[in-house]
C-alpha cells in the first residue's frame, strides 16, 4: 500500500513540476489584466514557482515512502 502511494505521489510530483515549469516558460505572455496592478505574467511565474516547490515536495515524500517500503 506504501509503495503505490508512493508511486503515485511521484507521478503527482512529476506533473506538478511539468506544469511549473509551463508556467514559468510560457505563462501569461500576449495576456493583458491581471490582479489588479500585478500583470498576468507576474502571477504565472508565482504559480510557476509554487507548482515546482510543491512538486519537489511531492516527489522526496514519494521517493521516501518507496524506500520504506522496500526496506521494510
Amino acid at each position: 500500500m506504501v509503495l503505490a502511494a508512493g508511486t503515485l505521489l511521484i507521478i503527482l510530483g512529476l506533473v506538478g513540476v511539468g506544469y511549473g515549469i509551463y508556467a514559468l516558460v510560457r505563462g501569461g505572455r500576449n495576456q493583458e489584466g491581471g490582479l489588479g496592478p500585478i500583470p498576468e505574467r507576474a502571477i504565472h511565474a508565482v504559480a510557476g514557482l509554487r507548482m515546482l516547490i510543491g512538486g519537489a515536495v511531492a516527489i522526496f515524500l514519494g521517493a521516501i515512502a518507496i524506500l520504506a517500503s522496500l526496506s521494510g
